[in-house]
């Protein structure tokens, strides 16, 4: 089995978890080789690496993120500082792996693997390029990114991909039209990017591949009244992926204080989070420290403070209304600006 995973060196106990969770629940695999995109590694984060892959009797490769304007002709645009475009290498990984690599479960390193992958690994794609979960949200986002409604807007935190013929159909050279055709800014980047070139060609997984944070969080009637989504797992599918669950998706949700891997949080996942990274034997803390300023917890006071049923109404408005037409103005903007 392939994986691959993008990564910056302050990122990387997070995803040196999620690695260490596919080796722990797949360890009859005859091979696994795990290639990290890695943006910035030290050479004492490599060597942690490599000692981990050793543990198990498995490989991992350290690849350098491509500049994605000189290797791939991407003008990407971002209109927050804090954003990285080192997600975009999912959408390479044809050309960043070697060519003798015919599949790769391509994994964000806040993803916890419960289970078996050796049925995704062998999966019959049918034809598809990639296989993915679907994502919750609204027929506003479908218009917004221009997803067609009878397809399914997925999560790129798993992808199953078929590099062969990933290479073969131009994948990449898709890519390049979407965000020139956008003036190079996509909300949501590389997840709408995958979706509006791949929504032809994508097979559905089963809900437990990718058991996100609102799912844990939130009751199925919550999920529904919250995002309104136009297409979505039944209430019995997601039950069944909550009781057994392959992948488990650590997302941010406004709800939630703080990710997984900080001492203070209420995150569904952090005692499994927790379980996997002690796993490492890694020196330092497992948990980060509390880093939000006054402003953001006294936020996060505020929505704890409102009934539940009357906070995710409230805010699907914001999500499906408010949200969606700012950022068609931000969309409109940019593309004014050529």
């Amino acid at each position: 089995m392939n994986f691959a995973y993008h990564c910056t060196d302050n990122y990387a106990r997070i995803t040196a978890t999620s690695i260490l969770s596919v080796f722990e629940n797949n360890k009859d695999a005859d091979e696994i080789n795990v290639y990290i995109i890695e943006n910035g590694f030290t050479d004492e984060t490599k060597k942690k690496f490599n000692d981990l892959a050793d543990r198990y009797g498995r490989k991992i490769y350290a690849v350098p993120c491509p500049d994605f304007k000189k290797d791939f002709g991407l003008n990407l645009v971002s209109i927050k500082a804090k954003w990285m475009f080192d997600s975009y290498s999912r959408m390479y990984l044809d050309r960043l792996l070697p060519e003798n690599a015919k599949r790769v479960i391509y994994l964000d390193g806040d993803i916890v693997v419960e289970r078996s992958l050796e049925e995704l690994w062998n999966l019959d794609l049918g034809g598809n390029t990639c296989a993915a979960c679907m994502d919750c949200v609204s027929e506003s986002y479908y218009e917004l990114f221009g997803v067609d409604k009878d397809k399914r807007y997925c999560n790129s935190g798993l992808i199953l991909i078929d590099l062969e013929k990933w290479r073969d159909r131009k994948v990449g050279d898709r890519v390049k039209q979407c965000v020139d055709a956008n003036n190079g800014y996509v909300f949501f980047m590389e997840q709408t990017v995958f979706n509006k070139v791949l929504q032809h060609e994508t097979y559905y997984l089963p809900a437990e591949y990718n058991v996100s944070t609102l799912e844990e969080v939130m009751s199925y009637k919550e999920l529904m009244t919250l995002r309104h989504p136009l297409h979505f797992y039944l209430e019995k599918e997601v039950k069944k992926a909550m009781e057994t669950p392959v992948v488990v998706h650590m997302t941010g949700f406004f709800f939630v204080i703080n990710r997984a891997w900080n001492e203070k949080t209420n995150h569904p996942s952090r005692d499994r989070f927790v379980k996997y990274s002690a796993l490492l034997g890694w020196e330092g803390e497992i948990l980060q420290k509390d880093n939000r300023n006054f402003k953001t917890r006294m936020k996060d006071f505020a929505i704890h403070a409102v009934p539940r049923r009357v906070l995710f109404p409230l805010v699907s408005v914001v999500y499906n209304n408010y949200r969606v037409k700012n950022i068609a103005r931000i969309e409109k903007e940019i593309m004014n600006e050529e």
